[in-house]
C-alpha cells in the first residue's frame, strides 16, 4: 500500500508521498492574445469541452462579418474558464480557434499530461473550491484567472499522470456505456407508455374490466385528419363544447412569495416533474392572498386544465397541468385555462391531451423560431374524440394502472443513472487526488 501524506489543503486531503502540491500559477499561465490562424469560433460545453460553435445545435451563431481576430486565442490543449463555472466550467480544448472575450484562457508552462488536469478540473472538490471564491452573475458565476492562479493543486509525477488517465479513460468509458444504455431503456419505456396511451384513448384498443380486449366491433371515419377512424359509438366534439376559456393571473416571477395562495404558472407546466395526470406538490408556487378577491376568474377547479401559452420548442406546444383535486389553486402567468362546463372528472382527456396525434392540431397552427405561442384561438379550434363517460372512466383507470407500472420502471432506471453518475464523480475525485490506485 502506497504511503500517504497530508496535503494541507482541505478539499484535497491526503495524497501519495511522491506527489507535489503546487499553486496553479506554478503550472499555468494566462493567455491574453487575440486571433488565430484557424478562424473557428469555439464555445464552452460540459460534454465536449471547447467545441466549434457552428457544430452545436441551439447555440446563437456569430454573424458572418464578425472579426474573429478580436476574440481570444485558443490553442489545442489550452484550458478555458467559462461563465458557467458553478457546473464546473473549466474546459479543455481539442481544437485550434478563438473564444469569447468573456472567457479566461490559460495554458501549461511545465510538462503535463493534459487530460489529468481535464479530469481534475471536473472533480467535485475542485469545483466546490472554485465556487467558494466567485462572485455571482446572472445564472452562472464569474471566475477570474487570478482567483484560480493562487489555489493549490495536486500534481502527480508525469508517469503517474499518464497511468491515472489510462485508468480513468477506461473506467469512465465503461460507466458512460452503462449510463447510455440505461438512458436508452428509459426512452424505450417512455415510448411504450406513449404508445399505450395513444392506442387506448384513440379507440385502437378496447378496454373492459381493466384489461385490453382487442379492437372494437365497428369503426367509423371521424372526419378528422389527425385521428382517422374511431369506434362507431364514440363522438367527435369541438373543445369549446366541453370547456370555456380563461387566462391566468396578471403576475410575473417577481410576484411569487414564500407562502400564500397556491399557483401554477408557465414554468411549472413545462417542468419535468409535471406528469400530466396529477398536480404534484413540487409544481406549486405561491402568491399573495390579495389575488383571491381581485382575480377570482383565474381560480381553477377539479377537472379543469391549465395550458402554457408559450413554449421554447414545438414539442412543448400543448403542455398542460390537469387539475385532479379540489383546492384553492390559481393559474399563473403565461397560461390559458380550460374551465370544464359539465364539471366532469376529465381524466380521460388528461391522457388524450398527452398524445402527439391530438397535439398535432396545436402544433400545425403555432409559429415561432425560439418561442412558440399558443393562443386561446388555437386551442379553441381543436376537436376531441369522446367515448361515453363510463368508458372514459374505464380507460383512465386502465391507464392509471398501466402507466404507474411503467413509471416505476422508469424511476428505477433513472435512479440507477443518478447512482452511476455519482459513482463516476467519486471515482474521478479519488483517482485525481491519489486516494485510489490506478
Amino acid at each position: 500500500m502506497r504511503k500517504m501524506k497530508n496535503s494541507g489543503i482541505e478539499w484535497i486531503g491526503e495524497i501519495p508521498e511522491d506527489w507535489e502540491i503546487l499553486k496553479a500559477k506554478q503550472i499555468f499561465k494566462q493567455r491574453n492574445s487575440k486571433g488565430n490562424v484557424v478562424e473557428v469560433q469555439l464555445a464552452a460545453t460540459q460534454k465536449y469541452g471547447m467545441y466549434p460553435q457552428k457544430l452545436l445545435e441551439g447555440v446563437v451563431q456569430v454573424k458572418e462579418d464578425t472579426d474573429l481576430q478580436q476574440f481570444k486565442t485558443v490553442h489545442k490543449n489550452d484550458y478555458v474558464i467559462s461563465l458557467r463555472s458553478f457546473q464546473g466550467g473549466f474546459e479543455m480544448s481539442d481544437y485550434e480557434g478563438v473564444c469569447s472575450p468573456a472567457y479566461q484562457v490559460f495554458y501549461n508552462t511545465r510538462k503535463i499530461e493534459y487530460k489529468y488536469f481535464k479530469y481534475l478540473f471536473k472533480c467535485d472538490g475542485f469545483i466546490s473550491k472554485m465556487n467558494s471564491l466567485t462572485v455571482g452573475i446572472r445564472e452562472g458565476k464569474n471566475i477570474q484567472y487570478k482567483d484560480f492562479a493562487g489555489n493549490f493543486l495536486p500534481v502527480p509525477p508525469l508517469t503517474s499522470q499518464l497511468s491515472l488517465i489510462t485508468f480513468l479513460e477506461k473506467k469512465c468509458s465503461e460507466i458512460d456505456s452503462v449510463i447510455s444504455k440505461t438512458r436508452e431503456t428509459i426512452e424505450e419505456y417512455k415510448k411504450l407508455k406513449q404508445s399505450i396511451i395513444t392506442e387506448v384513448v384513440t379507440g385502437k384498443v378496447k378496454i373492459e374490466n381493466e384489461k385490453a380486449c382487442g379492437k372494437y366491433d365497428t369503426y367509423k371515419d371521424s372526419g378528422i385528419e389527425w385521428i382517422g377512424e374511431i369506434p362507431s359509438e364514440w363522438e367527435v366534439k369541438p373543445i369549446k363544447a366541453l370547456f370555456s376559456f380563461g387566462k391566468g393571473l396578471p403576475i410575473t416571477k417577481d410576484n411569487l412569495t414564500e407562502t400564500g395562495l397556491s399557483v401554477i404558472s408557465y414554468g411549472q407546466i413545462h417542468s419535468k416533474n409535471n406528469i400530466g395526470t396529477e398536480i404534484r406538490n413540487e409544481l406549486i408556487r405561491y402568491v399573495d392572498k390579495i389575488y383571491y378577491e381581485t382575480n377570482p376568474q383565474s381560480l381553477v377547479h377539479k377537472g379543469d386544465f391549465i395550458f402554457a401559452d408559450t413554449s421554447e420548442d414545438l414539442e412543448g406546444c400543448g403542455n398542460f397541468v390537469y387539475v385532479n383535486r379540489e383546492e384553492v389553486l390559481f393559474a399563473g402567468y403565461h397560461t390559458i385555462i380550460l374551465f370544464s362546463k359539465e364539471k366532469n372528472d376529465n381524466k380521460y382527456l388528461a391522457y388524450l391531451f398527452q398524445t402527439d396525434c391530438w397535439r398535432r392540431q396545436i402544433r400545425c397552427c403555432c409559429s415561432g423560431v425560439k418561442l412558440f405561442s399558443i393562443s386561446r384561438r388555437i386551442l379553441g379550434s381543436t376537436n376531441l374524440i369522446l367515448p361515453s363517460i363510463l368508458e372514459q372512466q374505464q380507460i383512465s383507470d386502465f391507464l392509471d394502472k398501466k402507466c404507474s407500472e411503467i413509471d416505476k420502471l422508469i424511476t428505477k432506471k433513472e435512479q440507477l443513472v443518478v447512482e452511476l453518475e455519482s459513482y463516476k464523480k467519486s471515482l474521478i475525485y479519488e483517482v485525481v487526488t491519489g486516494k485510489k490506485e490506478s
